[in-house]
């Protein structure tokens, strides 16, 4: 049995709205990884500033949504690169000045809204000084996107 013409063009026009459908939905999916990637970004940030009258302070906040996965943190100081405060500090000759200070664990978890007093020097506010020690830490998120943050004090 033959079909009509306006069969035919009712059964293309089906075809056309189930391959639109899927079409839509693929979108869809695509839209909604994005957001949840979006929803989980971890943001970390460095401010620094004076403390106390005597001390200066270098804070680390994650601003972010998600948690900062710690890949590697590396403090270079005259082109040498070292792994925590207290050898980048004997090499600048300052490890007298330091208050207080944290080293990060590699692949440790840096929660959303955390902040840390990440170094904490004695000092004067009226004389500052640029010590020449690079901060830099690359993180990702929980979906393994690359991210780094760097400073230079």
């Amino acid at each position: 049995m033959a079909t009509s013409r306006s069969e035919k063009v009712t059964q293309f026009a089906i075809v056309v709205i189930a391959v639109c459908a899927v079409v839509v939905s693929v979108w869809q999916v695509s839209i909604a990884q994005r957001h949840n990637r979006l929803s989980v970004r971890p943001y970390l940030n460095f401010f620094s500033g004076w403390a106390t009258e005597d001390t200066w302070a270098l804070k680390l906040q994650n601003e972010g949504i998600g948690p900062a996965i710690i890949k590697s943190v590396s403090l270079t100081y005259k082109g040498e690169t070292y792994t925590h405060w207290d050898a980048v500090l004997d090499a600048a000759e300052i490890r007298d000045k330091r208050v207080n200070s944290i080293n990060l664990g590699i692949d440790a978890p840096f929660k959303a809204d955390k902040e840390i007093i990440y170094l904490q020097l004695k000092g004067d506010p009226k004389n500052r000084v640029l010590y020449g020690i690079e901060v830099l830490i690359k993180y990702t998120s929980i979906y393994d996107e690359p991210f780094e943050i760097g400073m230079r004090f």
